[in-house]
């Protein structure tokens, strides 16, 4: 919920303070006056740009507010140059009030910035009253703490969800796209249905905002499609490493796979009985007891010792003196692989701490940068990081020293951080080189001690009739059985791998078929239906004539727009029915959000709706549907110069609007005590 309670627009000059203060009233309020160049739409332009919503105005900062804003104002027959001029807003979510305070023109203070005070207009200069500069139409103002519009979205109670984009990845729905679609603007907003919503990058931008506000179903069936895409992008590129892992180390064998499904699928029993390793055309297992076999048939026969019992007893003692060194070297090289692993993981908590004190120091500087004098602690003598006293410091005579600045900070901070990210990838390379070390010794200590297994036994033998080609055919073929058994290892891993990634992808595809096949859920087609009658009811009671039958009116399933046979119902429209079809639709969004507890703020701004010359009766019958609605504020900025214009506005009930005159112009002097 947002209510707009009061406004007080500054503007400093050489003649004193001028401006315009007034407040507003929940249901039906009027900004009125007997021509259009009184300033009404210069008051509701403050209300846009204190929200940081001036984009739907049609650019950024001050440059869309009128010149009284900036250059020179009138008083008469005089004209006073501008020096300084702002706004103060003052707004409620039914719970907490607020007031927004935002430059237009000040030397120091640039229009990025926004001061928020913790209440009313009244109480702001208060030495009690908290408040907080922040920043908007800036990188991440949407998402970060101090941004503006991240604080407006908590304020307001709702979450924006996260939407695609232009540039195919996700974004917030910003707040200013939302809004478009109940603020109607002057010069853009009557030209068709929420074509005064801003090119922010979020693609189908409208529909999105349709969504959101009538609180479709359907944004989070995108959401959840958008999840499983993910999911199965990852499950395919898990599957495709796993595959190429294996076809290497089995081609490095000499071996084949077959059954291997190349591609992610629901694998059977079959399906997994199938998958296997081959020889020589024999599978792995039965390959390696073959060898096994012929291994130990080799070793019922004895080598001859007679000749050479010494220089295998020495072979022996230099076999178990090499062992014994790679065993050194493995427990060396693991002890500095958990030294390397533990200075990566305190590198890694430092530059998280880091990052976290540079986005701060930048904050502090981008607020600094744009005027902020408000809890700049530097200036105090106040680390911004620790928030303690600079003055802290065990080094004598510190009143002589010089303390880094934000800037300083900023760059020392970064200089900090390059240094750990190279040491943290330098430790990251030493890790990987002791891991492919560690690895070499292993295989290398497996042959020794295959090795020395050999020796021992020819040590031990007595038959001398086994010559040294016996041997030499055991320690191949156990290099050969010890190579394959780590492949069969390796290969009974992954095929687990596989397995659950088959249970993943089986999960990932009831999900799909779990979505709905329809485009709408039955919920959300209610919630259209109840848009579209909301719309035609409104098009009937507002003298729509363009369409004779209002039953071929319907609400597109593509775009959530109103269209008749399938096209943009706009071609079908007079150019006064165009506006009745505005106001039938930007209120029918808030009708309906009413009754399906939708995500409707429940506020809508028209800045002059009688366009196009449209009948008095149509006029009041819209003013008379804005009264009817509850649980709504409705601002509506209007010139009143004829009699029929001011009697259609005497004939509603007195009790249920608020006239705001301006009898001459907006922006008067303002006394001493104001």
């Amino acid at each position: 919920m947002l209510r707009i309670r009061r406004l007080k627009i500054d503007i400093a000059t050489s003649n004193g303070m001028y401006g315009f203060e007034t407040s507003f009233n929940d249901g039906l309020n009027f900004v009125a006056s007997e021509d259009n160049t009184r300033g009404k739409s210069s008051i509701i332009a403050a209300i846009y740009y204190c929200l940081g919503f001036e984009e739907i105005i049609g650019g950024k900062g001050e440059k869309v507010l009128t010149s009284v804003y900036k250059s020179s104002i009138e008083d008469g027959e005089n004209i006073y140059p501008v020096l300084e001029s702002g706004a103060y807003l003052e707004i409620s979510n039914g719970l907490e009030t607020i007031t927004v305070y935002r430059s237009a023109k000040m030397e120091n203070r640039k229009y990025q910035l926004v001061t928020v005070f913790y209440s009313g207009i009244d109480r702001k200069g208060n030495s009690d009253v908290l408040k907080e500069d922040m920043y908007v139409h800036m990188q991440n103002s949407a998402v970060n703490k101090k941004g503006f519009h991240s604080f407006l979205e908590s304020f307001l109670h709702i979450q924006l969800p996260l939407v695609p984009s232009t540039d195919d990845k996700t974004r917030k729905l910003y707040l200013q796209l939302i809004f478009a679609a109940m603020f109607i603007e002057q010069k853009h907003g009557w030209a068709d249905i929420l074509s005064g919503m801003p090119v922010l990058g979020i693609r189908e931008s409208k529909k999105r905002v349709l969504e959101f506000i009538v609180n479709l179903d359907t944004l989070e069936n995108e959401k959840r499609k958008d999840y499983l895409r993910a999911r199965e992008s990852s499950i395919r590129s898990e599957w495709s490493s796993i595959i190429k892992e294996i076809i290497v180390l089995t081609n490095r064998e000499s071996c084949t796979t077959h059954g291997l499904p190349i591609h992610p699928k629901v694998l059977t029993d079959e399906d997994f009985l199938a998958i296997s390793i081959k020889k020589e055309d024999i599978r792995l297992n039965e390959y390696v007891d073959t060898l096994r076999d012929r291994y130990n048939q080799l070793s019922v026969l004895k080598p001859k010792i007679v000749d050479n019992f010494d220089e295998i007893q020495k072979e022996l003692n230099a076999t178990e003196l090499s062992i014994e060194e790679f065993e050194r070297d493995i427990y060396k090289c693991r002890s500095l692989l958990h030294s390397e692993n533990t200075s990566i993981e305190k590198i890694t908590n430092n530059l998280e701490m880091i990052e976290a004190d540079i986005r701060n120091n930048k904050d502090a500087a981008r607020l600094r940068d744009l005027g902020s004098e408000i809890s700049l602690m530097t200036s105090e003598d106040i680390c911004p990081v620790c928030h303690q006293s600079i003055q802290d410091t065990l080094i004598p005579n510190s009143a002589d020293m010089d303390f880094m600045s934000v800037d300083e900070n900023i760059r020392h901070l970064t200089a900090q951080k390059e240094m750990l990210e190279f040491a943290k990838n330098s430790y990251f390379k030493n890790s990987s080189t002791l891991k492919v070390r560690i690895e070499h010794l292993e295989s290398g200590l497996f042959t020794l001690r295959s090795l020395a297994k050999s020796l021992r036994n020819d040590l031990y033998s007595i038959n001398e009739n086994i010559s040294e080609t016996v041997i030499h055919k055991r320690l191949q073929l156990d290099s050969e059985i010890t190579s394959l058994d780590r492949l069969n290892q390796f290969f009974t891993d992954q095929q687990s791998r596989l397995l659950g990634l088959s249970n993943d992808w089986k999960i990932m595809l009831e999900e799909k078929e779990k979505l709905p096949k329809k485009k709408l859920t039955e919920l959300d087609e209610k919630k259209i239906k109840s848009l579209r009658n909301n719309f035609v009811n409104n098009l009937t009671n507002f003298g729509y004539k363009s369409v004779f039958n209002l039953n071929t009116v319907e609400i597109s399933l593509d775009s959530y727009l109103p269209v008749i046979e399938g096209f943009d119902m706009k071609f079908d429209s007079s150019a006064s029915d165009n506006i009745r079809a505005i106001w039938a639709f930007v209120i029918a969004l808030l009708q309906t959000s009413n009754n399906i507890s939708g995500n409707h703020p429940g506020l809508l701004i028209f800045d002059e709706p009688a366009q196009h010359s449209i009948m008095i009766n149509d006029v009041e019958k819209f003013f008379n549907s804005i009264i009817e609605m509850n649980n709504s504020q409705v601002i509506v900025g209007i010139t009143i110069k004829d009699i029929e214009t001011r009697e259609a506005v005497q004939r509603l009930p007195a009790t249920k609007y608020k006239l705001i005159n301006i009898p001459n112009k907006a922006f008067r002097k303002f006394s001493d005590s104001e």
